[in-house]
């Protein structure tokens, strides 16, 4: 009796019977950037061949019929869904089949960062679209600094123009790269007014200069009495005296000047302090 049941299934699978057919399809590639070009191929593992139609559905807006291998082009990003139809009423379906990405813009804009010091320049990649896709980063300086962040800080020893390189990659393999020429500014300046008391606005006299370059700071009270010194490569001066003695509203004249030589800005003038 258990010869004779096997007999029978053997007969159904050899006829065609279509409750036992095998068919589906596959892409020779599922993932991929804007304008990605799949081949799609039809899969037949029945016995015996009972189609005699087949009607292709790509999820684009393409259609196309037939048991031969399908070639489609995504021009747009995006996630798809893919399905063939059997003899016009059995269909198979491959939910979110193929994932399309946009490619990534490396475009970069920089500025330079005064709070930060003038060799110290600010480089910022465009945002991406959209930006929930995990994208990587790869900076290249011409002094040798690199960075795999969106948003680069970095410091220069030294004036000049540096070329600057960025190369922007997704998870699906696609990348865009650009470069630009930057030019990097010495610079030393300092506000003309400033109101230490306190309130987390404007408190401090700060020399913005590039932060390297160590600078002598000299601060005279109008009848020409020294009143504050300071030498560093970064100054503040936060109102008070060299004893840490709070001085008297008004203006006060100031000295700024390199140490040995090693600048070649000088700087006086005048500062209103305001309490």
């Amino acid at each position: 009796m258990k010869f004779l049941r096997y007999i029978v299934l053997l007969l159904c699978l050899s006829i065609g019977f279509p409750g036992f057919a095998q068919i589906t399809f596959i892409a020779d590639t599922t993932t991929g950037c804007s304008s990605l070009e799949v081949t799609f191929t039809y899969i037949d593992a029945s016995i015996v061949d009972t189609v005699t139609s087949v009607d292709w559905d790509f999820g684009n807006g393409q259609t196309a019929t037939g048991k031969g291998s399908q070639t489609v082009t995504y021009d747009s990003d995006g996630i798809y869904t893919v399905s063939i139809t059997i003899n016009g009423n059995t269909t198979t379906t491959r939910l979110d089949y193929i994932r399309v990405y946009p490619y990534p813009d490396a475009t970069f804009f920089w500025s330079d960062s005064v709070e930060l010091g003038s060799y110290t320049v600010v480089f910022v990649n465009v945002p991406q679209d959209p930006d929930t896709i995990p994208y990587q980063y790869q900076w290249f300086l011409e002094d040798g600094e690199t960075g795999d962040t969106r948003v680069l800080i970095h410091s220069f020893q030294e004036q000049g123009q540096y070329r600057a390189a960025l190369i922007v990659s997704n998870q699906a393999g696609c990348a865009d790269s650009s470069m630009r020429l930057v030019e990097v500014f010495d610079v030393l300046d300092c506000a003309n007014v400033f109101s230490p008391n306190n309130d987390g606005m404007n408190d401090y006299f700060v020399i913005n200069s590039n932060g390297i370059t160590i600078y002598n700071l000299q601060i005279f009270s109008r009848t020409g009495v020294r009143v504050f010194q300071a030498e560093a490569p970064v100054i503040m001066w936060d109102g008070r005296n060299q004893s840490g003695q709070e001085l008297l509203p008004g203006t006060y004249y100031y000295l700024i000047k390199p140490v040995q030589g090693m600048g070649r800005f000088e700087k006086t003038g005048f500062v209103e302090l305001y309490r």
